[in-house]
């Protein structure tokens, strides 16, 4: 039973790592995305899409990495 739960545990530790990571990535991305200069005028405003996109990606980031940590903790307790 208990070497069960350490495997869930471990299982979200590593896919909540693997999520913020990818979070961190795509956040990063739309940033360069963001800064490399473009015409905008031939598209329909993307920095004011982009902008929320990057900050939701890093709150989810956030959230994610926190969740790792914390299921790592509980890990460690057991």
């Amino acid at each position: 039973m208990e070497n069960n739960r350490e495997k869930i545990l471990l299982g979200k530790q590593e896919d909540y790592h693997r999520f913020g990571f990818i979070l961190w990535s795509l956040a990063a991305f739309l940033y360069v995305g963001l800064i490399i200069p473009q015409d905008w005028a031939a598209t329909t405003r993307p920095p004011e899409l982009m902008i929320p996109a990057i900050c939701v990606a890093l709150g989810c980031a956030l959230i994610c990495n926190r969740l790792s940590i914390r299921a790592r903790k509980q890990l460690d307790e057991d």
